[in-house]
Formats: structure tokens, C-alpha cells, sequence
């Protein structure tokens, strides 16, 4: 079974759009389409974050300090939203939800959590006092540097995370691994192969998926939409190869811009992306493990 949470927020973006994506999604039929795959699945609902978030543009980081109240509000209430045992599908909001979602699993899993994440970009943009910026560039960064704005999760080092199908990463990565677009294409399974083989056994597996890897021409409903990118197909393939491996304990959908997309096609386009990769990647997995079924989370 598996079980949607909703995180509705574009603290970490300039403009709005990723907040209005879960009701979006669930509006143009996702729980639908993983039911249809197969999938049983229930809808835990959205995490109540506060009201009273700020909006402005003061140097370092743009909305401070919503994004933080957002992540804070993420690891306080992660007791109820997930299930150790089990696995989330999380649909953001902007991409800043990372840290908060990673900080939380960081306090349950350690140093056994690992991160994949599949972004056009390595947002690893450090706070500079005479500039602003959105938490959404910063998000890796906040994860792995020590810093007075947010504690970093002593458990995440840089080596655990690993940016896939990025086009143009930064000089610094702060010790991050990046896969390019160019070197995924290659071989996207055996990519992905060696990505996992690297990673200890026992290990705990965040995805976080940007849908702005997605190139525009298949995705321009993304919250920054690539000029080139992966094809919904390449996306497909590089989701149902992680979602297989067993120690994928949950995904976060991040990035998509709901008002962008006027007319649902893109919602349709990204459901079915989700709901097929599911289906094809738990069918894998339940092979692998040789379970009967495949509980992937409830609520009750």
C-alpha cells in the first residue's frame, strides 16, 4: 500500500506554483492512477504547516525564516507522517522540503541514510550576506555545511549524496557526488547499478525527485523548466531502477508548478510517470525479496 503526504509550499521560491501541487495531483487523478497500476494506496492528507510564513527579499535567504519554519515543522510532525517500517510518496512544494524531510529521517536511520536526487541542478548555492537567494538553490547545502541558520544533520555527510542528471554542476559540491545528464545517458541502468552497488547494504534510500530534470518540451509545467532534459521515458527508467531496490524507504516529488499548467497535461503526464514507475519498480522488488505482497505505507 502505499500512502501520499503533502508538503504545500513555495517557501523556498520566488514565486508561487509548488504549493498548489498537491491538491493539484490528487485533483487530475493520481490516487486514481496507482490504484489502476495495481497499487493499493491511501492518502494521509497534507502536514499542517503554519500560516504565518513570511514573504520577502532580504538578503541571505529569501522568505527567512519560513523555509526554516517549514523544515522544522516537517521533522515535528515526522512521527506521524511516516511510518519507519514503511515508505512516503511525498508531494511537494518547492525543493527546499529536503532538508527538512532528510533531517528527519537522518534522526531515525543515522548515517545509514543515503540521498538520490535527480536535478537539472546542484543546489548547493551557499547564503552570501549582500545577496538573495531562495532556500530552494540552497537546499543541499544547508544539509552538508554547518551553519547558523540551520543545524546540519550530524549524521549526513557529503558522500552520502549523490545529484543524478544534473547539466551543469557547480566548481563547489561541497564533497557531493554528481552523475552529468550526458554521463547518465550513457547507460542509465547501469548507472544507477554502480550508483546503488556503492551504497552499504544496511542503508536507508531518500529519492528526491526535481521534475525540472525533465526537459521542457514533455515537462514546461516544472517550477524552472530545462531547456533539455530527461525524456519522460529516461525518467521512467531511472525511477523504476531505484524504486526496485529494497532499501528505498521513500520519494519526495518536488518542483512542479501547478499553476503553469492550465489545462492538467502535465499533472496526467506526471501521475502516470509516478504511478507506472511504481508499479514496474514494486513488481521488481517483490521479486528481489520474494514477499508475497508489497507493503509500501499506511496510515491506519
Amino acid at each position: 500500500m502505499i500512502q501520499l503526504v503533502g508538503i504545500p509550499t513555495f517557501a523556498g521560491a520566488l514565486y508561487p506554483g509548488t504549493e498548489a501541487t498537491p491538491v493539484a495531483l490528487r485533483s487530475h487523478g493520481l490516487l486514481q492512477t496507482i490504484a489502476d497500476a495495481g497499487i493499493t494506496v491511501s492518502d494521509f492528507g497534507d502536514i499542517a504547516l503554519p500560516t504565518d510564513l513570511p514573504r520577502h527579499n532580504v538578503p541571505p535567504v529569501r522568505n527567512w525564516p519560513a523555509p526554516r519554519m517549514v523544515w522544522e515543522t516537517i521533522v515535528a510532525q515526522g512521527s506521524s507522517w511516516f511510518d519507519p517500517e514503511k515508505f512516503n510518496l511525498l508531494l511537494g512544494g518547492d525543493c527546499s522540503i529536503v532538508v527538512g524531510v532528510a533531517d528527519h529521517l537522518a534522526k531515525l536511520y543515522g548515517d545509514k541514510l543515503y540521498l538520490l536526487v535527480i536535478d537539472a541542478h546542484v543546489d548547493v548555492v551557499k547564503p552570501d550576506p549582500n545577496v538573495c537567494v531562495g532556500a530552494a538553490a540552497m537546499g543541499l547545502w544547508f544539509l552538508t555545511n554547518k551553519n547558523l541558520l540551520w543545524p546540519k544533520p550530524e549524521t549526513i555527510n557529503p558522500e552520502q549524496i549523490t545529484v543524478v542528471a544534473c547539466q551543469n554542476p557547480p566548481a563547489e559540491t561541497y564533497g557531493i557526488q554528481t552523475i552529468t545528464l550526458e554521463q547518465l545517458r550513457q547507460s542509465i541502468k547501469q548507472t544507477i547499478v554502480s550508483v546503488l552497488s556503492n551504497i552499504p547494504e544496511d542503508a536507508k534510500i531518500l529519492i528526491h525527485f526535481d521534475v525540472d530534470s525533465v526537459g521542457k518540451d514533455e515537462m514546461p509545467a516544472a517550477y524552472a523548466p530545462s531547456e533539455t532534459g530527461l525524456t519522460i521515458v529516461e525518467c521512467h527508467e531511472l525511477l523504476t531502477n531505484i524504486i526496485a531496490d529494497p532499501r528505498t524507504i521513500a520519494m519526495e516529488v518536488t518542483e512542479f508548478s501547478a499553476i503553469k499548467d492550465e489545462d492538467g497535461h502535465n499533472a496526467w503526464s506526471l501521475n502516470n510517470l509516478l504511478a507506472d514507475s511504481l508499479r514496474e519498480g514494486l513488481k521488481e522488488r517483490k521479486l528481489q525479496t520474494g514477499q508475497e505482497t508489497i507493503v509500501v505505507n499506511q496510515n491506519n
